[in-house]
């Protein structure tokens, strides 16, 4: 399945078979321009082997490396496979950094091996042949990125091929938060806004890999600060109904200052309390235009999902939406 919008493309297979030589013509058409097409040597373990594959780019013209852009591929195998890019499959100079997520795998290429367990990562070239072998079933994410602008960003770019990054680096955890930016819809519709999450996504990837020292003070004032607040904010969403989202708590969770993560909210022109607020409300108002919760009182809802007092409650609503809770369930009753 494919979709596309502006400098925005997205393609995503479920259940591909794996066997010896390509994958089926469609996969190579669609992944092969943007240089993560790759042969099947072997399948390493008994029985079928199946892969799902899903990848968001953004900034490439026909898998091209624009000055901003970025390629997100997340996958999974079955079991085990051995696979490699060969000298035809060399589509672009991008460099390339592996975040293995669950599994291991061995890379090969340089004249330099590695090994990768969960939690660890790994940059390579797309414009170098190399074998990766995953032994077991394993999920992984590998992000594509302009060789140019990730050599101004951290100059010792190449020396760092094939080289492990410790594992359970906190800056590969918001890198992987962050990368699911790029499947908001808003993100996929707005040239600016997709430049901003590649940007934030050079930086981040920045800062795993190494980088100087004043390009490490712009991407954590930039990229870093991104990822944190959207971090925050899901976690602020996850806990909204039986979780502490005080200010202590999130920083406690997050080993930040309490003022680093009120400034946070401050740069996007808002408070924390504010922003709980909203999300309060907004789910609110989701639970009363759901048929699932027709039977529950508007109190219970309100109590439930963390408003302590009514009389708030009903005026902080009625203020956002223009409507009291209860002309928001019987206009969804009509």
């Amino acid at each position: 399945m494919a979709s596309a919008a502006g400098d925005f493309r997205s393609f995503r297979f479920s259940r591909v078979p794996v066997r010896e030589g390509d994958f089926p013509t469609e996969v190579m058409q669609a992944f092969g321009p943007y240089g993560f097409a790759r042969r099947i040597l072997s399948v390493l373990s008994d029985g079928p082997c199946y892969t799902d594959i899903t990848m968001q780019a953004v900034g490439r013209s026909g898998g091209k490396p624009g000055d901003f852009g970025v390629c997100i591929q997340r996958s999974s195998v079955t079991g085990g496979v051995s696979a490699q890019r060969t000298t035809d499959l060399l589509r672009n100079d991008d460099v390339v950094l592996h975040i293995q997520e669950t599994g291991r795998r061995t890379v090969s290429q340089l004249g330099r091996e590695a090994t990768l367990g969960a939690g660890s990562a790994l940059l390579s070239s797309n414009s170098d042949v190399s074998t990766m072998a995953f032994p077991k079933p394993a999920r992984f994410v590998t992000i594509g990125l302009p060789r140019k602008l990730m050599l101004v960003l951290a100059p010792g770019l190449e020396d760092a091929f094939v080289r492990p990054i410790p594992p359970n680096s906190s800056i590969l955890r918001l890198l992987l938060n962050y990368a699911d930016a790029l499947e908001d819809e808003d993100t996929q519709r707005t040239p600016e806004l997709q430049h901003a999450v590649a940007t934030h996504i050079h930086d981040l990837c920045a800062l795993a890999i190494g980088t100087t020292r004043d390009a490490a003070e712009t991407a954590q004032g930039r990229g870093l600060r991104a990822a944190r607040l959207r971090t925050i904010k899901a976690d602020i969403v996850r806990n909204l109904q039986d979780g502490d989202v005080s200010v202590t708590a999130l920083a406690a969770r997050h080993r930040i200052g309490v003022r680093y993560i009120q400034r946070l909210f401050e740069s996007e022109g808002t408070t924390l309390s504010q922003f709980v607020l909203g999300q309060r409300l907004a789910q609110v108002h989701r639970m009363l235009a759901d048929p699932r919760h027709a039977h529950r009182a508007i109190s219970t809802i309100a109590y439930d999902v963390g408003f302590g007092d009514l009389s708030t409650f009903n005026r902080k609503f009625r203020c956002r939406f223009g409507a009291t809770p209860s002309d928001v369930r019987a206009a969804e009753r009509d």
